[in-house]
């Protein structure tokens, strides 16, 4: 049944008309990826969920520690209104109300802790952190603006 017509029919879903090139290996198509790999589906919430353990960009280059950085950086942020729906939820439950059980549960004070100004902070002290490098960098010179 592989007749070259055939054959040549099942070469055309590894063609890019965009590019105008053809695929290497049926294996690296985002498409056949997303069926291998689950977990790189889009998750319930509608965030597609990285591949982490593949420690490739989007173009196939080797992230940098900095770029997974600021990847686990997003992820927090997109995360955040979800944790505070679900912290209010917990807060919300009778059973919690006025024990300790949900200081133990969330691992902090409810109080103490408003978690989108640690966020900022965080931000904040990242951009610090990198402002200093490339002040390394330049070997103490003030970088041009």
């Amino acid at each position: 049944d592989a007749t070259p017509l055939k054959a040549k029919r099942s070469n055309l879903n590894f063609y890019s008309p965009t590019t105008g090139t053809c695929q290497l290996s049926p294996c690296s198509s985002p498409c056949s990826d997303r069926a291998q790999h689950p977990s790189t589906a889009p998750a319930e919430d509608g965030n597609e969920q990285s591949n982490s353990e593949s420690g490739l960009s989007r173009r196939g280059q080797p992230q940098t520690e900095h770029d997974e950085f600021l990847q686990l950086q997003s992820q927090v942020r997109n995360s955040l209104p979800r944790i505070l729906k679900l912290r209010a939820n917990l807060t919300s439950l009778k059973a919690l109300e006025g024990s300790r059980e949900l200081e133990n549960i969330l691992g902090v004070s409810h109080s103490s802790c408003v978690l989108s100004a640690e966020l900022q902070k965080s931000q904040a002290l990242v951009s610090q952190a990198e402002k200093l490098q490339l002040l390394k960098a330049n070997h103490g010179k003030v970088p041009a603006r």
